[in-house]
């Protein structure tokens, strides 16, 4: 996991990166996936990119380990095309459920697009976690299930 993180971070840095004058700023929608729920982004300069996600998370198997989550993170956006984006970056996760307590260091990595001329955006994206809390209060380890899509109306 290690190797395909440092070869992901080497990919992103390496592109000759450029920025479309049309790129959003804000956007807000919802994420299918893992979790579910809303989402918000929030463009900080030409490439940093700061991402919310609050929802349900349902990479604890059973019901009683279904739970709410918050997450943060910090996202860098490499342009490729007009509207067209791929992305990296990190976060944390923060919430709990019945006999769960959520607490996640996150990575992420993804595909962003903008469709010209409409106030619409999609992502695709890969989330793997690692959960450092004690196995009583929710899981332990590196989880690598969380994938998503997100729909969202740009604002600005």
């Amino acid at each position: 996991m290690r190797k395909i993180v440092v070869l992901a971070f080497l990919f992103f840095s390496s592109l000759q990166s450029s920025w479309a004058q049309d790129n959003y700023i804000n956007a807000i929608g919802l994420r299918g996936g893992n979790p579910t729920g809303v989402t918000y982004k929030h463009f900080i300069g030409r490439y940093g990119v700061i991402e919310g996600i609050a929802g349900i998370n349902f990479s604890y198997n059973a019901p009683k380990r279904l739970g709410m989550a918050i997450t943060g993170l910090y996202e860098y956006h490499v342009y490729v095309t007009e509207g067209f984006n791929l992305f990296a970056g990190g976060g944390l996760s923060i919430g709990g459920g019945k006999n769960l307590f959520i607490l996640n260091a996150e990575a992420i990595m993804g595909i962003d697009y903008t469709i010209s001329n409409y106030p619409i955006n999609f992502s695709v994206d890969y989330k793997p976690y690692y959960s450092p809390i004690n196995r009583d209060f929710g899981i332990k380890g590196f989880g690598f299930n969380e994938f998503g899509l997100s729909i969202r109306y740009v604002i600005q």
